[in-house]
């Protein structure tokens, strides 16, 4: 059954996390110009970014880390369409950290 079908009314989850789950190496990356060339969407905001999760599978044009990577296969896990990435988001323990601020 397509992922839609089973939502219901539309509505969709997202996972809200710290931003301090990428290195500052691609932060950097997500904050420049460069989110126009994603294969994936990735909205900027003040504090972070919204980001659609792309299906498994889906090849990520993407010319950072892998920690991206890893935040989009723990969306998925929990059965999320989006992430919110947010600099006073929370830490989430089954991701790695990149305390380098």
């Amino acid at each position: 059954m397509p992922k839609a079908a089973s939502v219901p009314n539309g509505v969709r989850k997202f996972l809200d996390l710290s931003t301090g789950h990428l290195p500052v190496s691609d932060r950097v990356l997500m904050a420049s110009s460069a989110l126009e060339t994603l294969s994936f969407s990735a909205f900027p905001g003040v504090y972070g970014w919204f980001v659609h999760v792309p299906e498994e599978g889906t090849p990520v044009r993407w010319n950072g880390s892998d920690a991206l990577d890893t935040v989009f296969a723990r969306a998925r896990e929990l059965d999320c369409d989006y992430v919110l990435l947010d600099a006073d988001g929370p830490r989430d323990e089954a991701l790695p950290w990149f305390d380098e601020d």
